[in-house]
């Protein structure tokens, strides 16, 4: 966060707002030297002109009185809050058929995410290449991680095998974890932990397709 702003932190459904702006941004035709509305990015988002306002208010970003936002220094803002002016390296564990397409997703690499490394158990998986990235046991995988510049890992195991994984990535310095395991695993403090579960997503489309509010 800037300096002299303050020191509360950014829920995280602020943080998923910033995300949206951002990628909102990053695919409009204007030039960085145009302005933007708050009215116009809430429209693009989902969300209200003055929401908008409070969330870019975080990181100093103060919109000029009948022209709205520079449009350079908003993604020149976004961009310092989210870390994206270096690559981050990722791992994966897991390379299942969720775990492939994962890999291939060729998203991460647009928003500055590098998968570098990916570990499974499976024998008839290690040694294989999915992409350009080697599958390495996961036996292997403490010894790796200390040889490599990663924060984040995403994991796409069974559930019965989720909590040792997260315990293991935990004690090798992983400090973000995007899980898609169907269950949840306890981190300690200080360890950032999303869980994606598409079957649950499923089920929340369904009961609102059956007529519940």
């Amino acid at each position: 966060m800037s300096k002299g702003l303050s020191t509360r932190r950014l829920p995280k459904s602020g943080i998923y707002r910033l995300a949206l702006y951002s990628r909102y941004l990053s695919g409009i035709s204007k030039n960085d030297d145009d302005y933007i509305s708050s009215q116009e990015l809430a429209d693009a988002t989902g969300h209200t002109a003055a929401q908008v306002r409070k969330d870019l208010t975080w990181h100093g970003g103060l919109g000029e009185a009948g022209k709205g936002y520079e449009i350079r220094k908003l993604k020149t803002m976004l961009t310092a809050a989210f870390g994206k002016e270096r690559v981050r390296n990722v791992i994966l564990v897991g390379v299942g058929n969720l775990g492939r397409a994962l890999i291939s997703y060729s998203g991460f690499q647009l928003q500055k995410f590098n998968i570098i490394a990916a570990f499974d158990r499976d024998i008839g998986k290690i040694g294989t290449y999915v992409e350009d990235i080697l599958v390495s046991d996961i036996r292997e995988l403490d010894s790796k991680i200390a040889d490599m510049e990663v924060e984040i890992a995403i994991v796409a195991v069974p559930k019965l095998s989720l909590q040792q994984v997260v315990n293991r990535l935990v004690a090798s310095g992983i400090r973000a974890i995007l899980n898609f395991a169907p269950t949840l695993a306890t981190v300690p403090e200080g360890i950032e932990m999303q869980n994606v579960d598409l079957s649950i997503e499923l089920d929340r489309f369904c009961y609102l397709l059956e007529g519940n509010s």
